[in-house]
């Protein structure tokens, strides 16, 4: 005989909260939850209420701890980054649970990260600038550049983009800037940032490639570098309105004009003997891609901006490239102590260390937190210790 189930003492408007944030209508929920959407209802009215039993499979597929369940009232929990995606907007749905799960994910490491320095008592910032939309975004990237202290040289010297984007990470933790590569359906986003409290955040995409990663690093710093916190799929421009098309502009010429500097494309052996080519051969733009370390639609983008290359090839050329993108992948072998390290980054990871060293977590809190078995923790640290 089974063992009964009691009723959870659980409000209405929390039930409507956890399954509204994880963007399930009740159809959807009722689909995944296989209930009755009539009991679901029934559920979110205060007619019925689930058993335990009932409440930990909602609490599955809500993606929340069951003590969330349990709360008087639903919590106030900052907005979505706003929607900067180009789909048309008879096209545009909202975020998928998966998407809206990458968000949790990071605000919850931003929270975290403020909490443990605050107990370590380290200041915890982002060195930002303020820019406007009015600046031009050749000067700010020369800027922002300088102050990353990359040089063209040291760019042109790294082994392939896998390094570069390493580097380029490295360089914008500094300024206090969090980093995390998670995982999110790529037809929705491509990056995204935070701005709502410090440490301020920017989101790469997992499903992305290392070249679309590189180049969404530096787009979600425009946003930043313009206090606007976004959530982006690097689509057509032209599909936004007016005032988020001169936004996704802005970030996107920041972004190109950071990673491949003017001087630095003209001056290029490949480019200074011509002003103006309509269709440039796919040799001439893979050998610039890899020199720049940065995808060939990065390096057409600029010539077009340069006035290099024509506007129409690049379109066409944009819309070949996309499809290779969005082209499943294959994967190789798993290493869970590297891809730990690339996905929350070095200054998050030594955030957790060392409060677990000095007894303000536990080793079940640095599991937790870096969703890692603890096993790994001591190639981990190796890892950001650069021992390895």
């Amino acid at each position: 005989m089974p063992a009964k189930s009691f009723e959870a003492d659980v409000k209405p408007k929390v039930l409507q909260w956890a399954r509204e944030t994880i963007g399930l209508s009740p159809i959807e929920a009722a689909k995944k939850f296989k209930v009755a959407e009539d009991t679901l209802n029934k559920w979110e009215s205060g007619q019925k209420k689930p058993t335990i039993i009932q409440l930990k499979k909602l609490a599955t597929v809500y993606k929340r701890p069951l003590a969330a369940f349990f709360l008087p009232e639903p919590p106030k929990e900052p907005s979505l980054p706003k929607d900067y995606r180009t789909l048309p907007q008879n096209e545009k749905k909202p975020f998928s649970p998966k998407t809206r799960v990458a968000i949790r994910r990071a605000r919850r490491l931003q929270s975290l990260a403020s909490e443990l320095a605050r107990n370590l008592n380290r200041k915890i910032g982002s060195e930002i600038e303020r820019v406007r939309l009015s600046d031009d975004p050749e000067v700010i990237a020369a800027e922002i550049r300088e102050k990353l202290g990359i040089e063209i040289q040291a760019q042109f010297g790294w082994k392939n983009e896998i390094e570069a984007i390493s580097e380029w990470k490295k360089a914008i933790e500094k300024l206090g800037i969090l980093v995390f590569h998670i995982g999110a359906p790529l037809e929705e986003t491509r990056g995204f940032s935070l701005i709502d409290s410090e440490p301020r955040v920017i989101v790469l995409n997992l499903q992305d490639t290392i070249n679309g990663r590189i180049f969404s690093l530096f787009h979600e710093y425009g946003h930043l570098l313009l206090n606007d916190s976004g959530i982006c799929d690097m689509g057509d421009q032209d599909r936004l309105p007016e005032n988020d098309k001169v936004v996704e502009k802005f970030c996107n010429h920041f972004a190109g004009a950071i990673l491949v500097p003017k001087e630095a494309l003209i001056n290029h052996k490949l480019l200074s003997p011509i002003k103006y080519h309509p269709e440039w051969s796919d040799e001439v733009l893979r050998d610039l891609a890899r020199r720049f370390k940065v995808s060939k639609e990065v390096i057409l983008r600029r010539m077009v901006i340069l006035g290099y290359a024509d506007i129409d090839f690049y379109k066409k050329m944009r819309e070949k490239w996309l499809k290779a993108t969005f082209k499943r992948r294959g994967g190789g072998g798993r290493n869970p102590p590297k891809e730990c390290v690339q996905k929350n980054g070095t200054p998050f990871i030594s955030l957790v260390i060392e409060s677990q060293r000095k007894e303000k977590i536990t080793y079940s809190d640095v599991a937790d937190y870096l969703e890692v078995r603890l096993k790994y923790l001591p190639k981990i640290e190796q890892f950001i210790e650069g021992k390895i």
